[in-house]
């Protein structure tokens, strides 16, 4: 979805002041260890897998039910991108850039050139994310798709999504050519995915997110020492505020087409730390299960009803229905709010403002974020289900024990919200 760069604008309108902020160990080591995690939403896939809970004994993998986001993507160009490059061409020109500067202004070409004026655009990394998940599905479950060779795929109107959709399922038939593929989009599949917020919360949200954002105000004064020459100039080339904000913007977009991560590095960690706050400050009260703002986001999500596909199609599935995996592609607002309905344990928990400020969003909602439900049946025909986030075993904070679930248990949490 959209990602907006607000909370920069109005910084800029600010008086400048850099204020102390007390930090979480546990978020600034995350970010240290990938600075790619700063945007958050816009981190590009990390398969991060973990030791899992082995199956319990009698039990064997029979059916797969899919939620992805779409993979990594260009950002909304607006005229971030352009006004950035004209302060970079001019500040070139008069020869006030440094070496670090010149080499910015190198990227933010080539960035704008790959973006080419076609806002969120699935590139070749998004592709490869979803070709690598899809891979990994079929080693680990080729047992699930040799049974039942016959899988269904539906997308959101996106194209992102839609070319999402097909990296992933080229990737399958490219381990089994004899697979049989359903494929489809439209505006029926839209409701479960895809998923946008009330307007209210939306507007109420962002009023607790600026309020956050007023407390630190970016390092201007290292930024520009880094790409100018001589700073007093800095205004000659233009408006440097556009320069800023249009470079975190490329830098934050930047891991998308496969670039590291330099441009991100012009910034101080204290302003990393700050905007990956805010991100997930954003997602966290607009998307999930917040103490604010969580009834009526959840209310929405219960309407859109991906929690009813998943238990409709599952229940076809263990009635006879002949479908080794059900895959929908869609978006990380829904990818969010569907798992927060469900009680999928680490994006579910009600948290508050303050609370969320904390919360590794990274973890949840990258591109390609993914959430896969496997299905297990026992010797005597009854069910088991476990969810993974990421390809990442988890459980749901609505029932005790797991990994592994009955599947009438399942069900019968889902009829609530967390």
């Amino acid at each position: 979805m959209k990602r907006s760069f607000l909370i920069l604008a109005l910084l800029a309108l600010l008086p400048l002041a850099a204020l102390a902020q007390d930090k979480n160990p546990v978020l600034e080591k995350y970010l240290q260890e990938n600075i790619f995690r700063t945007g958050v939403n816009t981190n590009p896939y990390e398969y991060l897998p973990v030791a899992e809970t082995p199956v319990p004994a009698g039990y064997k993998p029979f059916y797969i039910s899919h939620y992805g986001r779409h993979g990594s993507r260009s950002d909304w160009e607006g005229t971030t991108y352009s006004d950035a490059l004209k302060v970079y061409g001019r500040a070139h020109e008069l020869g006030l850039l440094t070496e670090e500067g010149e080499a910015a202004y190198k990227t933010v070409a080539e960035i704008t050139a790959l973006h080419n004026h076609m806002d969120g655009r699935l590139t070749a990394r998004g592709c490869r994310e979803h070709r690598q998940i899809s891979g990994r599905m079929f080693a680990k479950y080729k047992k699930v798709f040799k049974q039942t060779p016959r899988v269904r795929a539906v997308s959101s109107t996106s194209p992102r999504c839609i070319v999402s959709m097909a990296a992933f399922t080229g990737e399958l038939l490219a381990r089994d050519p004899k697979l049989f593929l359903s494929w489809d989009t439209g505006d029926a599949f839209m409701t479960y995915c895809s998923s946008v917020d009330p307007d209210d919360v939306k507007y109420e949200a962002y009023k607790l997110i600026i309020e956050h954002a007023e407390a630190h105000y970016p390092d201007t004064a290292q930024f520009y020492a880094r790409i100018f020459k001589d700073p007093s100039r800095c205004r000659e080339a233009g408006d440097p505020h556009a320069l800023l904000d249009g470079t975190f913007a490329i830098a934050a977009i930047c891991g998308s087409f496969d670039y590291d991560d330099t441009m991100l590095r012009l910034f101080t960690a204290d302003d990393r730390y700050w905007y990956a706050q805010n991100v997930s400050m954003n997602l966290y009260l607009r998307q999930c299960n917040s103490k604010e703002f969580g009834e009526r986001r959840m209310a929405v999500a219960e309407v859109q009803g991906l929690v009813d596909d998943i238990v409709a199609k599952a229940d076809e599935v263990i009635a006879g229905g002949g479908w080794a995996a059900d895959l929908r592609f869609g978006h990380d607002y829904q990818l969010l709010a569907g798992c927060s309905r469900m009680g999928i344990k680490g994006i579910a928990e009600r948290l508050d403002s303050k609370e969320c400020l904390d919360w590794p969003g990274y973890l949840y909602s990258p591109f390609a974020g993914n959430l896969q439900i496997v299905f297990y049946r026992g010797k005597k025909g009854d069910v088991l289900v476990k969810f993974y986030i990421n390809e990442r075993e988890t459980t749901l904070i609505t029932l005790p024990g797991g990994p592994y679930y009955k599947w009438e248990d399942v069900k019968e949490a889902f009829k609530t919200c967390p």
